[in-house]
């Protein structure tokens, strides 16, 4: 059918015509940003997958470089630890020259000069250095200057989700906080570094009024009464009093037997005929503070009160179980300021050179630890780097554009517009025949 209104073959070519631009228009679009997606229309589930790609792109990288800071920090604490473990290598040479025969008082004075001046400098080393504003080897706390002070504990973030931390646990070094507080500066009465108080808890008894058999267990030592026995409270104190760790008995009282042990603990002599302290029993080198719970009775009757007193820690000096001060007395009321040892005698001297050995021994345990830590942050941080390179390369393929498909295509749709251009102008033309027919 001939007709003029409808221009069917034109209409096809102006459609072709408006695809292949909206083709090309994407083509160019995409070679000029380099980008396969350049909005979520493109590829929307690709947009997602790639944003979430690239945020954990620059989590890994970020945590690289916590992992190189983290390198930074521990190559700093070895310097300055380096340099103590150098005097503490002077000091113990000058304790090793004073307890010879051959140097009189006047010479070990001279020399102990030295060494109070070594520990001086110790002591300011590990209290002033820093880094990034923050002390690093004076422990938790820089302002504890007797004992009792933790070790400065860091997390350092290795990862690009939540949670993915290394802890670090840098000891404190200041020497001033390895005392024993039973140690005189001769040497003598060493009981550990850093005595504890131990966690005490006390028990306030009461008469049993029960008529049937019943049960009283504490801290694992059981006393079962025969009904009608009834003991007083003072009587009850007398069974638990005066026990050591691993007892399986208690005073002897007609109407009681006993089982089990005391486990953990260690007890007084009664007070006021109805109370008992029960004392944990602990090591100079674990916190005071054990079984707690273990404190119980399985039947109310029996005592009433139980009253705790928290334990204390041990020191978590960098020093091992050497000391450099003595005398001092931290968990008293009225502490006694610790005196640093000296080599002012032979005896002290000889002193000296058993708790150095133990000092450098600690010191070199610390050290090592660092390394094992910058060993690990290393392996760490190229680990990351190279998780941060493949998830890389893997969001490339979602995200950039193709330049060699691209190009193709450009050059396809630029063909084609080309083409259906010089088909629409036929189309057009061939309707001018029509106009023959009116002649």
């Amino acid at each position: 059918m001939t007709v003029i209104n409808t221009n069917t073959s034109s209409l096809i070519a102006q459609n072709a015509i408006s695809k292949n631009d909206k083709s090309m228009e994407i083509a160019m679009q995409r070679l000029s940003t380099g980008s396969r997606i350049n909005s979520a229309k493109d590829d929307a589930a690709g947009l997602a997958i790639s944003q979430r790609m690239e945020s954990q792109i620059s989590g890994l990288k970020m945590a690289a470089r916590n992992a190189n800071d983290a390198i930074s920090l521990l190559q700093t604490i070895e310097g300055a630890t380096k340099e103590i473990s150098n005097m503490l290598g002077r000091m113990r040479e000058l304790a090793v020259q004073a307890g010879s025969g051959t140097y009189t008082d006047t010479d070990r004075a001279a020399l102990n000069l030295e060494y109070q001046a070594l520990l001086t400098e110790m002591n300011r080393i590990a209290g002033d250095t820093e880094w990034n504003g923050g002390k690093i080897l004076a422990g938790s706390d820089p302002t504890v200057t007797t004992n009792l002070s933790d070790a400065k504990s860091l997390n350092i973030h290795l990862g690009s989700g939540s949670n993915q931390t290394m802890a670090l646990s840098i000891a404190n070094w200041r020497p001033t906080v390895a005392v024993d507080a039973s140690m005189a500066v001769d040497g003598t009465g060493k009981s550990g570094v850093d005595d504890q108080a131990a966690e005490n808890t006390v028990v306030t008894f009461s008469a049993s009024t029960q008529s049937g058999n019943t049960t009283l267990s504490l801290g694992g030592l059981v006393a079962t009464i025969t009904g009608g026995t009834n003991p007083t409270a003072a009587q009850f104190a007398t069974l638990f009093a005066n026990l050591e760790d691993g007892a399986t008995a208690g005073a002897a009282l007609s109407g009681i037997a006993w089982s089990g042990a005391l486990d953990g603990f260690s007890t007084g002599p009664s007070v006021d005929n109805s109370k008992v302290t029960f004392t944990s029993t602990g090591t100079d080198t674990s916190n005071n503070s054990l079984n707690v719970t273990d404190l119980a009775e399985t039947d109310t009757i029996g005592y009433a009160a139980l009253v705790t007193t928290a334990g204390t820690k041990a020191n978590q000096s960098a020093y091992g179980s050497g000391i450099f001060y003595v005398g001092g007395n931290p968990q008293d009321s009225t502490p006694l300021a610790p005196t640093a040892m000296n080599i002012t005698s032979a005896a002290n001297a000889q002193a000296v050179i058993t708790e150095l050995d133990n000092i450098i021994n600690g010191a070199a345990a610390e050290r090592a630890k660092y390394g094992a830590y910058m060993s690990r942050l290393q392996h760490a941080s190229d680990n990351l780097n190279n998780v941060a390179t493949n998830t890389a390369a893997s969001r490339s393929q979602i995200a950039d554009a193709d330049y060699a498909a691209e190009t193709t295509e450009l050059a396809r749709t630029q063909i084609i517009s080309q083409a259906s251009t010089a088909m629409l102008a036929q189309a057009n033309q061939v309707k001018q025949t029509v106009l023959s027919l009116l002649k």
